[in-house]
Protein backbone atom coordinates (compact mmCIF):
# COMPACT_ATOMS: atom_id res chain seq x y z
CA UNK A 1 0.00 0.00 0.00
CA UNK A 2 2.82 2.17 1.03
CA UNK A 3 4.22 1.78 -2.66
CA UNK A 4 1.28 3.04 -4.12
CA UNK A 5 0.82 5.68 -2.01
CA UNK A 6 4.31 6.38 -2.85
CA UNK A 7 3.51 6.07 -6.76
CA UNK A 8 0.41 8.38 -6.54
CA UNK A 9 2.63 11.23 -4.65
CA UNK A 10 5.02 11.45 -7.51
CA UNK A 11 2.70 11.20 -10.22
CA UNK A 12 0.36 14.52 -8.45
CA UNK A 13 3.95 15.84 -7.57
CA UNK A 14 4.64 15.71 -12.01
CA UNK A 15 1.38 16.77 -12.76
CA UNK A 16 1.16 19.94 -10.65
CA UNK A 17 4.98 20.81 -10.81
CA UNK A 18 3.56 20.65 -15.01
CA UNK A 19 0.78 22.80 -13.94
CA UNK A 20 1.77 25.24 -11.69
CA UNK A 21 4.63 25.97 -13.84
CA UNK A 22 3.67 25.66 -17.19
CA UNK A 23 0.32 26.84 -17.47
CA UNK A 24 0.10 29.08 -14.84
CA UNK A 25 3.28 30.73 -14.90
CA UNK A 26 4.50 30.05 -18.36
CA UNK A 27 1.23 30.37 -20.75
CA UNK A 28 -1.08 32.38 -18.87
CA UNK A 29 0.91 35.25 -18.59
CA UNK A 30 1.51 35.62 -22.32
CA UNK A 31 -2.28 34.83 -23.22
CA UNK A 32 -3.27 37.95 -20.53
CA UNK A 33 -0.22 39.92 -22.24
CA UNK A 34 -1.93 39.10 -25.51
CA UNK A 35 -5.20 40.11 -24.09
CA UNK A 36 -4.04 43.34 -22.90
CA UNK A 37 -1.90 43.91 -26.31
CA UNK A 38 -5.86 43.52 -28.53
CA UNK A 39 -7.33 45.73 -26.07
CA UNK A 40 -4.96 48.43 -25.94
CA UNK A 41 -3.77 48.38 -22.25
CA UNK A 42 -0.74 46.75 -22.47
CA UNK A 43 1.60 48.69 -19.74
CA UNK A 44 5.39 48.02 -18.81
CA UNK A 45 4.21 46.39 -15.25
CA UNK A 46 2.32 43.50 -17.53
CA UNK A 47 5.24 42.77 -19.58
CA UNK A 48 7.54 42.90 -16.52
CA UNK A 49 5.16 40.76 -14.79
CA UNK A 50 5.25 38.50 -17.85
CA UNK A 51 8.89 38.46 -18.69
CA UNK A 52 9.58 37.70 -14.47
CA UNK A 53 7.11 34.42 -14.96
CA UNK A 54 8.27 32.94 -17.86
CA UNK A 55 12.20 33.35 -16.49
CA UNK A 56 11.28 31.60 -13.46
CA UNK A 57 8.12 28.92 -14.04
CA UNK A 58 11.18 26.24 -15.50
CA UNK A 59 12.28 27.03 -11.83
CA UNK A 60 8.97 26.62 -9.64
CA UNK A 61 7.81 23.91 -12.11
CA UNK A 62 10.62 21.83 -11.23
CA UNK A 63 11.06 22.32 -7.56
CA UNK A 64 7.43 21.45 -6.99
CA UNK A 65 7.66 18.52 -9.61
CA UNK A 66 10.93 17.55 -7.48
CA UNK A 67 9.08 18.18 -3.99
CA UNK A 68 6.27 15.66 -4.82
CA UNK A 69 8.86 13.17 -6.15
CA UNK A 70 11.15 13.49 -2.99
CA UNK A 71 7.90 13.35 -0.67
CA UNK A 72 6.89 10.21 -2.49
CA UNK A 73 10.55 8.98 -2.10
CA UNK A 74 9.85 9.02 1.35
CA UNK A 75 6.50 7.53 1.57
CA UNK A 76 7.33 4.24 -0.27
CA UNK A 77 10.96 3.40 1.67
CA UNK A 78 9.72 4.51 4.63
CA UNK A 79 10.51 1.52 7.25
CA UNK A 80 12.79 -0.22 4.41
CA UNK A 81 16.12 0.39 6.28
CA UNK A 82 15.60 0.47 9.99
CA UNK A 83 16.84 -2.37 11.78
Amino acid sequence: MKKFIGVLVIIVGIILGLYIGGWIMFIQPIIQACVAFDAGLLTGLIVGTTILKCIFASCVGTLIAYLGIYVGSLIMYSGKFKK
